[in-house]
């Protein structure tokens, strides 16, 4: 289990059991995707269990059945032997080894894409207009299941329909030959290298923080603000003409000739569109429009919030270099394909040689060129390895192609070795998706203890003989987990906020409506987006849930790991205003929403900060409060929350509290300098706040400008009126 992925899971999953239990998407459950997906996994959950390790054996099966068309796609381009290069590639794949195994929309996509690719290589060899047809059905079903196959199913349509016209695939061969072509590197570099003086003198003549932002060099800097796209528009109008220049080429013949095959040729437009739409129609109109009026505004409308074409291409590329920046490579894994083919490419060309590939590759080539079109300059989804998971398996499938014919223009034993080398970095990389990853070992952000903190919540719940009412949890994935009945239509807290802009107070006033008795907050939710308006309602969330609920249990690590559990149905200390928390590892003291402290237990050199643990005693009306320095060695006190009073019993070690800001410490009649100490209550005054700390058998020893540590039986830290 994986906080930073299993928030798509814990959808997805959830919806599907609530299906089972008669709700409806679109008109029970808000959600953002088309139906298929979901009915398939809750007819699954329904026969096989429902529990999350079944959902992903149904992403397995997926993976599997893509594995046997892959062969047979490899087969029909050529024969077995290029079928078992094809899955064999796809077998050994990072991104697929990631999305079969969670219960994620992609493992349905990978199947229909190509399925659809299947029967588009027999429309290519037969042309028998059947084919087609059932190319485009395949890939209109796929879109049945999630959007992001919809650039590729445009872009296999916008092919089959042009492939009666010599005249247009001339077009396209000669438009790919001008983008592929070694004269674009001359090109490229021209054309960043005048955009790096352009906004060098921009930056000169007005070297405001606005210019500094807005205008910079796409592809190298970072794409932060809409307003980047005029930089974008500069460069983009630099390279298409310089490219027009260079290759003396127009496009205004070929436009003309493509509007007037299709007005020629309307009723074959029609009849493919048909193909493509029939199975929408029936899947979504049955399963969609009939069930709710809001289908439409849920789904199509509501991702265009997600990001913007064309803006999309250049956050992609800028991330890629950032990457190299920051020596995250491991990233990279997600787009292999893509990275191998080109150095493949480049390598051929070094050497002067023609790129080898079969008549079916070269229309590959075509169709990968339109589709990468359409997700990088039509579509506006943000550009990811999921995202973009048709693109790269035409992209496989080009490069299977190109390593089978590699021997008729270098030697067998060298195209060995090659393979040899390539099998071992797909290996190397696999070793680091298994194993570095899960393991938190790699830049890819993983929540290593997710499962740990689950079943440890669970045992609480039991041992404190807790029967969970209706529970809402930020991350659906902790509510499918527990087992614990929700409010149906707010399960995905993230398409609510970000994409419906449905305001964190508004939704909170609607879970009280709704009589919701249980919160969870976990990892996902603490997490630093980069979107930032996401960011600040999740942490507008938790705020006030912390405020207007009792913390249950808390329990997190050093790695940021967290999970929170509050109860509306306790009244411990209502009014505040201090309340507590966990996070990294430490306990957390807040004044309000405004976090003051941490503090953690130590014991001469040993630090207590791996993990802590926060339960709260119904009996005793206090916390225990257990702190980790390791997986053995820990400390426990307890402690009582009372109103602007916290207090800390049986403290068997020193505290270090670590403030949010400079401290002043008062005791003893006198400032307490570094290293000072006081065997008297102290006042300790932090930005606006003041705190006394008072106890039994007290001393206090300040550390540091902002650290102070407490050692005593008996601890009270109390907030006093400035």
């Amino acid at each position: 289990m994986n906080e930073y992925y299993d928030y798509d899971e814990g959808t997805y999953l959830l919806i599907a059991r609530l299906i089972n239990h008669g709700y409806l998407p679109y008109r029970d459950i808000f959600a953002v995707h088309p139906p298929l997906y979901y009915y398939l996994l809750a007819v699954w959950l329904r026969v096989f269990g429902d529990n999350y390790i079944t959902g992903r054996a149904l992403s397995v099966f997926f993976g599997l059945l893509s594995l046997i068309i892959a062969y047979y796609i490899g087969k029909e381009i050529k024969d077995w032997k290029l079928g078992i290069i094809l899955s064999g590639l796809l077998a050994l794949d990072p991104l697929l080894i990631q999305v079969n195994s969670l219960v994620l929309h992609e493992s349905s996509i990978e199947f229909f894409t190509l399925l659809s690719v299947y029967y588009f290589i027999r429309y290519l060899k037969t042309e028998d207009e059947k084919y087609a047809y059932i190319a485009l059905f395949w890939g209109g079903l796929g879109s049945t299941s999630k959007f992001t196959i919809l650039p590729y199913a445009l872009a296999l349509y916008v092919l089959i329909l042009f492939n009666k016209s010599e005249r247009i695939i001339s077009h396209l061969h000669g438009a790919i030959g001008v983008i592929f072509n070694k004269r674009q590197a001359f090109i490229l570099a021209t054309t960043y290298l005048i955009m790096i003086l352009l906004v060098m003198a921009t930056v000169i003549l007005w070297p405001s923080w606005y210019v500094r932002a807005v205008v910079v060099v796409p592809g190298i800097h970072r794409i932060v603000y809409w307003d980047q796209i005029i930089p974008i528009v500069v460069l983009l109008v630099l390279w298409g003409s310089l490219t027009l220049k260079i290759f003396n080429c127009s496009y205004f013949p070929q436009v003309k000739d493509i509007i007037s095959f299709s007005l020629h040729h309307l009723r074959r437009v029609l009849i493919l569109a048909s193909a493509f739409f029939l199975p929408k129609i029936i899947v979504e109109g049955l399963l969609g429009i009939a069930i709710s009026t809001d289908y439409l505004s849920q789904t199509y409308l509501i991702q265009s919030g997600r990001s913007f074409p064309i803006i999309n291409f250049f956050i992609f590329v800028s991330d890629l270099f950032e990457d190299i920046y920051k020596n995250t490579l491991e990233f990279w894994m997600f787009i292999l394909p893509v990275v191998l083919l080109a150095l493949l490419v480049l390598a051929i060309w070094a050497f002067s040689k023609k790129v080898p590939m079969s008549s079916s590759g070269r229309s590959f080539l075509v169709l990968s060129t339109i589709t990468a079109f359409m997700y990088f300059a039509v579509s506006p989804s943000i550009i990811t390895g999921r995202f973009i998971l048709p693109f790269l398996l035409l992209i496989y499938i080009l490069l299977a192609d190109v390593l089978y014919n590699l021997p008729s223009i270098i030697q067998k034993g060298h195209v060995r070795t090659l393979g040899f080398f390539l099998v071992l970095l797909l290996l190397v990389v696999d070793f680091g998706i298994v194993y570095q990853y899960p393991h938190g070992n790699l830049k890819v952000i993983y929540a290593v203890h997710t499962k740990t903190m689950r079943d440890d919540l669970k045992d609480y719940l039991s041992s404190a003989n807790i029967a969970l009412g209706t529970t809402y949890s930020l991350n659906p994935m902790n509510t499918y987990y527990l087992e614990a009945s929700t409010v149906p239509y707010y399960i995905d807290a993230f398409g609510l906020l970000l994409l419906e802009d449905l305001n964190v107070s508004t939704m909170l006033n609607i879970l009280e409506e709704e009589e919701v008795e249980y919160f969870v907050i976990s990892t996902w939710a603490y997490y630093s987006w980069a979107n930032k308006e996401l960011r600040d309602q999740l942490q507008s969330f938790a705020s006030t849930v912390r405020m207007s609920s009792t913390l249950l249990y808390g329990e997190s690590y050093d790695n940021k790991d967290i999970l929170e559990m509050y109860s509306r149905l306790l009244t411990h200390n209502p009014a505040g205003p201090l309340y507590i928390s966990t996070y990294d590892g430490r306990v957390v003291v807040w004044v309000n929403s405004m976090e003051i402290a941490n503090f953690y237990a130590v014991n001469n050199n040993t630090t207590f900060n791996f993990r802590t643990q926060l339960s709260y005693d119904l009996d005793k009306n206090d916390y225990l409060a257990v702190q980790y320095a390791n997986a053995s060695s820990s400390v426990a006190f307890r402690l009582l929350l009372n109103g602007s009073q916290l207090i800390f019993l049986d403290v068997p070690t020193p505290l270090v509290f670590n403030f949010t800001g400079d401290i002043t410490v008062f005791g003893e009649d006198k400032f307490l300098k570094l290293g000072d100490e006081s065997n008297s209550p102290v006042d300790v005054y932090c930005g606006d706040f003041q705190l006394l700390i008072a106890g039994r058998d007290i001393k206090v020893r300040k550390v540091s400008n902002n650290q102070i540590e407490i050692i005593g039986d008996k601890i009270i830290l109390e907030l006093r009126d400035p």
